[in-house]
């Protein structure tokens, strides 16, 4: 362990140091929360290996040696999604409203923005943002499998999103890249790669990163700023720095089960593993001052052409008990359902614009996991339904076909009352068409 972390630790805890440190020998926790847009998870879940988190409301720890839960079909289904049960508590603060729009600053791989967004309406928006194009591509597909349609992936700079988007947001997340010595227990490389220069250097990106936010935030509205580590210089100076300079005041975070204050600042949340079921983190909120003014930014205008509308009504009605989305927009024979509150991001780049639909091919419309995702089983015409241990289901997201019932074009496969993906079904044989990128 690095000598100047260690000396840190001690000035920081004091006579707690010894029992800080044998926390860290100990096993890492591993937590899940429900997709309240999945009805009845519970009910198919060991209950044997669960035990519901001490906070958060849906929020569950897991027995992962003995329920890897991370390997069921019901995680394919997005009926949870697996979380580390600190970092659970930023979006469990953060007082979503279900029309609010919403900016996860740097969102990858995801959590808070599946955590919050799911807990928004039609009327809401989710901006899911992170600057690393892997990591955004992982963002985009955990949104895909939440069955998000009021969210939008972007993979840029954030601080671009402040020319397009000033005095939009409701509420802002920033989950902060810091020097990860919360991680300490559970990442071994976290250890390695620490050094007081990285503390600096994450300490200079936070700084620009909450100037944008308070740019990007609606007067009234709320930050939720939140790190990984323990030193003072990312987490109560950054906040400090805030306090000094902008009108804004720190909303007090209601601290039980071992949550610590923060140092010289009572209202924010220290957690520390000898402490809290979770690993090491930071936690404030803060309300920005003001009257909340209206804020005009160009909706994304829908667009797509008459021969393409056309296959994607013709695949609704052929196959689905429900009409086409409304708002239909075509990137290079890529739909997307908008919602009518999407903002034009022009010079952003877009991953995911919402609901991706599918794509139109030479006169077919060929539909997307994500659309699958959403759908119940009152909303398709054809379908197959299988156990969680069903030996059809582990060949199907290995990506091999499954024996049909002579049914003809496609259908959706459930697990249970959760949907996995789309077949398309010819002469007795279901094609498969989960993602060969997610096959196991």
């Amino acid at each position: 362990m690095n000598k100047i972390f260690e000396k840190q630790m001690k000035d920081i805890l004091k006579d707690e140091y010894d029992d800080f440190m044998v926390s860290l020998t100990q096993p890492n926790i591993k937590a899940f929360y429900l997709n309240p847009q999945k009805k009845n998870v519970l009910n198919y879940l060991n209950q044997e290996y669960i035990k519901p988190h001490v906070v958060v409301k849906n929020g569950y720890y897991f027995d992962y040696e003995h329920y890897p839960l991370g390997k069921s079909p019901f995680f394919a289904c997005g009926a949870y999604y697996i979380q580390e049960p600190s970092a659970m508590l930023v979006s469990h603060f953060l007082d979503v409203k279900e029309d609010d729009y919403i900016l996860d600053m740097c969102a990858a791989p995801g959590g808070k923005t599946c955590a919050v967004a799911s807990r928004l309406s039609q009327q809401g928006l989710m901006i899911a943002n992170d600057i690393v194009s892997l990591r955004a591509k992982i963002l985009s597909e955990n949104v895909e499998r939440f069955a998000l349609q009021n969210t939008i992936v972007t993979n840029c700079d954030p601080l671009q999103l402040t020319k397009t988007l000033p005095g939009f947001f409701d509420k802002i997340i920033l989950d902060a890249p810091c020097s990860g010595e919360g991680m300490f227990r559970k990442n071994d490389q976290a250890i390695e790669t620490w050094s007081i220069e990285k503390v600096n250097e994450c300490a200079y990106i936070q700084r620009q990163l909450l100037d944008a936010a308070m740019l990007l935030l609606k007067p009234g509205g709320q930050l939720i700023y939140s790190t990984c580590t323990y030193n003072t210089i990312e987490n109560e100076q950054q906040i400090q720095y805030l306090l000094d300079q902008y009108d804004c005041s720190l909303i007090p975070l209601k601290k039980s089960h071992g949550m610590m204050p923060g140092i010289d600042m009572e209202e924010a949340i220290r957690l520390y593993p000898h402490h809290y079921q979770g690993e090491g983190h930071f936690i404030a909120l803060i309300q920005k001052h003001g009257e909340a003014a209206t804020t005009k930014v160009k909706a994304l205008k829908p667009t797509i052409s008459k021969q393409n509308q056309k296959l994607v009504q013709d695949f609704y009605s052929q196959y689905l008990n429900l009409k086409a989305p409304q708002y239909l927009y075509d990137n290079n024979n890529h739909i997307y359902a908008l919602l009518p509150q999407f903002p034009e991001l022009k010079g952003i780049r877009v991953l995911r614009n919402g609901l991706y639909l599918g794509e139109c091919k030479k006169n077919r419309f060929e539909p997307s996991l994500a659309l699958a995702l959403t759908l119940h089983h009152e909303d398709v015409k054809q379908s197959y339904t299988f156990h969680e241990n069903d030996l059809k289901v582990r060949q199907y997201l290995h990506g091999e076909a499954i024996e049909g019932s002579n049914q003809k074009g496609y259908g959706v496969i459930f697990v249970e009352d959760y949907p996995l993906s789309f077949y398309k079904e010819s002469q007795h044989q279901a094609k498969n068409l989960y993602p060969k990128g997610l096959r196991r």
